[in-house]
């Protein structure tokens, strides 16, 4: 039976049922942003936390996007261009093709083109694919939500069971962390979280 691509959760589609692994099996995340992008910039957010329960980020820089010329303005966000990610399961690789003042910033290579001629030919930001298999083109919610607040609002907001904000924020949490359950064998103790178990079991 042929493959039919589908929407999964949220935003996502299941494009293949290839995986993409790295060597050594990790599930790979690939994410391609730009600085000033607001949409990046919300989106940065539910990738930096869901992959926090798979391992451990260094050089994770706080910044904000574009003050000018975007629709929504100075969103709080993380700039992922110097970051690394360490995880037993799960590899991380991204590119920040400008900063928050539309400057360049990092350059597209051969293993960007790979993955983006097969899944992203047109180049579209931001972009996310999981494990080869599940992608997403856009932010899993309106960065209208959290523009002009500061990273410690942000948080305050991700912390607070009542918030709005924060329950947007932590659903798409839980729909990377599920696809990540899902691609790695369920391999890191999130997986286990009723929330996420319940998104594991629609995939």
């Amino acid at each position: 039976m042929s493959f039919v691509p589908k929407r999964v959760l949220g935003k996502f589609m299941h494009v293949t049922d290839q995986p993409l692994k790295r060597p050594g099996g990790k599930s790979l995340v690939y994410f391609m942003g730009a600085g000033f992008c607001p949409f990046c910039a919300a989106e940065r957010w539910a990738i930096v936390k869901a992959l926090e329960r798979f391992g451990k980020w260094d050089g994770l820089v706080e910044d904000k996007s574009a003050g000018h010329d975007e629709k929504y303005l100075n969103v709080p966000t993380f700039n992922l261009a110097r970051a690394k990610f360490e995880g037993d399961a799960v590899e991380f690789m991204g590119k920040e093709t400008a900063d928050r003042n539309f400057e360049p910033l990092q350059e597209l290579d051969d293993k960007d083109y790979e993955i983006l001629d097969m899944y992203n030919p047109d180049q579209m930001i931001p972009f996310l694919l999981v494990d080869g298999q599940y992608m997403q083109v856009g932010a899993g919610f309106t960065p209208e939500m959290v523009q002009e607040m500061s990273h410690d609002a942000v948080r305050a907001e991700l912390d607070n069971p009542n918030s709005a904000v924060g329950k947007a924020m932590r659903a798409e949490i839980d729909n990377i962390t599920a696809l990540l359950c899902k691609s790695t064998g369920s391999r890191g103790s999130a997986c286990s979280a009723d929330s996420v178990k319940t998104l594991t079991a629609k995939l």
